[in-house]
């Protein structure tokens, strides 16, 4: 369906914040996300306003105030300057502070090196059944948000078109994490969630990216994606449902993601879902997209008596994951090793299962990241699981049985991370060396989706999208018009009415002519319930899902 028809012009809004994201800030060490005192400042005037938005304090610039919570209140102080007294007062609940005119730091905190200083709003919310904890969450608007992500995320010299492609990713990431935290906020600022490090990690090529991309997410079937990502994907990313258990019901495989599947960077790679393909992969260095990361392939190499020690212990560990069977509670059950076998491997060869034999037990291992963390050299957890070991003996310098007769072990593996969806240094080669877009770059790792805006919900109240256009081309799409005839768009400030096609329940509305190319554009969907006797008529009708589809 292609648009006609102005009806009249107004003045255009101002561009609307999509979404709002909460991040809960964590210790210096990321080890835990509750507090009991923190110190923060601003760089001007701060105002501290309680659960009602009602302002309760203003506080000069780079003054310090001390929030400490006991017994369920909030104990806030500040040194008076013409006193010298500290004025101490007490909030009974959860408040929040802004910062107007400026930026929020916290005393003591250092992320990226730099003191840590956040945009936004500081929500301080009580963690449950703890009196004395709270959780300090930086509420913003996720463009923001990501300003203090993508170039903590990715190295801001893999290239423009690089950075665009880590910025729509974690946009999507932010709006749809594979997991939800807490109820209390969305992320954490660690590689728990994204790594957010907020205003003093802000660089001006990442913020660039970032607002060239402004609004734009990618989509699988009309929902937004869940766009994982990971630093070196070894030159062939591996399915969801191999790489991750439910995050709800911990099954493992999961169910599968078809827009998260295997893909080898070129065509010609054979799947690895066996040892001898998964060794002669692993154990050279094809011409890949990842072919320049430090860690594209790798080698680490046990005797057979400190794989032992290394594999009694971790076990222990791992067993609470829930992904080791039988479970080892006590190291000194373990026994004596006598062979590690592959018995499961993806399509980029990563391991999927696998068994350790010791004489009392064989124990059967799963998931990625249980076995990274399982196979430790000198503490530190492999780097992937994309890994083929090969035992070796003192007669048989390349002997491949696991057998009791090999006394070291030798792993080759390539990558770095989970290694499933968008891989860094992938997209990093993909745009300084094959000059693709971030549109070819994301369609390569997400298979089959579609660029566009977030899906909003139309029902009582109009919806307002704000979005970057790097072509002349959108197309409003409504999956099911739940039979809504026709539809006011206010677009950059025109007003269009558009009647739906009956005889269809999926709409399209060709909205090209009337975008802004390479600028943000704002189209403003407007209710078809103006008052309250509309919404009463029309009880039985349910929100109407609506998108952009861009590029």
């Amino acid at each position: 369906m292609i648009l006609a028809g102005i009806l009249n012009t107004q003045t255009a809004y101002s561009y609307p914040s999509n979404a709002m994201v909460k991040v809960c800030i964590m210790d210096s060490k990321y080890t835990t996300t509750e507090k009991s005192d923190v110190t923060i400042y601003g760089t001007e005037e701060l105002v501290v306003r309680d659960n009602k938005n009602n302002e309760i304090l203003h506080l000069p610039q780079s003054k310090f105030l001390s929030i400490k919570k006991e017994e369920g209140k909030y104990i806030l102080s500040y040194s008076d300057t013409m006193t010298s007294e500290d004025i101490v007062f007490e909030i009974n609940e959860d408040f929040s502070i802004i910062c107007p005119n400026g930026v929020i730091g916290i005393q003591g905190l250092i992320r990226g090196g730099k003191p840590a200083l956040y945009r936004g709003e500081f929500r301080f919310i009580s963690v449950p059944n703890k009196p004395d904890k709270f959780y300090l969450v930086d509420c913003l608007d996720v463009e923001y948000y990501l300003k203090g992500v993508v170039p903590c995320e990715m190295p801001v010299t893999f290239g423009f078109e690089a950075l665009k492609s880590q910025a729509v990713a974690a946009r999507v990431y932010s709006l749809t994490p594979r997991t939800k935290m807490s109820r209390a906020y969305d992320v954490v600022d660690s590689v728990a969630s994204q790594v957010y490090h907020g205003y003093n990690r802000e660089s001006d090529i990442a913020n660039k990216a970032i607002d060239e991309t402004h609004g734009i997410v990618a989509l699988y079937n009309d929902e937004m994606i869940v766009a994982v990502f990971s630093s070196t994907a070894g030159g062939y990313t591996e399915c969801y449902s191999e790489t991750f258990s439910d995050p709800v019901t911990q099954q493992f495989p999961s169910p599968n993601k078809p827009y998260l599947i295997a893909k080898p960077d070129l065509p010609e790679f054979k799947p690895l879902d066996n040892e001898e393909d998964a060794y002669k992969f692993y154990s050279t260095k094809p011409l890949s997209y990842d072919i320049h990361s430090p860690l594209y392939r790798w080698t680490r190499s046990w005797t057979k008596d400190e794989l032992e020690r290394v594999l009694k212990n971790n076990l222990v560990v791992q067993s609470k994951t829930g992904f080791v069977e039988p479970r080892l509670t006590n190291p000194d059950d373990f026994g004596k090793l006598k062979s590690i076998r592959v018995t499961q491997r993806g399509v980029s060869g990563k391991i999927v299962f696998m068994e350790i034999e010791t004489d009392r037990a064989i124990y059967t291992v799963g998931k990625e990241l249980v076995i990274r963390r399982l196979f430790t050299k000198d503490g530190k957890a492999l780097p992937s699981a994309n890994v083929v070991f090969k035992c070796k003996g003192v007669n048989n310098k390349n002997n491949t049985e696991n057998s009791a007769d090999w006394d070291e072990v030798v792993a080759y593996g390539g990558g770095f991370g989970h290694g499933c969806g968008l891989s860094q240094y992938g997209a990093k080669y993909m745009a300084q060396d094959c000059k693709m877009s971030f549109e070819t770059i994301l369609k390569h790792y997400y298979n089959g989706i579609c660029l566009g805006t977030k899906p909003i919900e139309l029902y009582k109240h109009s919806v307002p999208v704000c979005f970057y256009a790097p072509k002349k081309n959108a197309i409003i799409t409504i999956p099911n018009r739940m039979g809504m005839e026709n539809i006011q768009i206010d677009i950059n400030g025109q007003i269009y009415n558009v009647d739906l096609d009956k005889t269809h329940s999926r709409a399209e509305i060709d909205i090209s002519d009337c975008i802004k190319e390479k600028e943000l554009n704002t189209v403003i969907f407007v209710s078809p319930f103006q008052n309250k006797l509309d919404i009463r008529k029309h009880d039985r009708i349910k929100p109407v899902k609506i998108y952009i589809k861009l590029l």
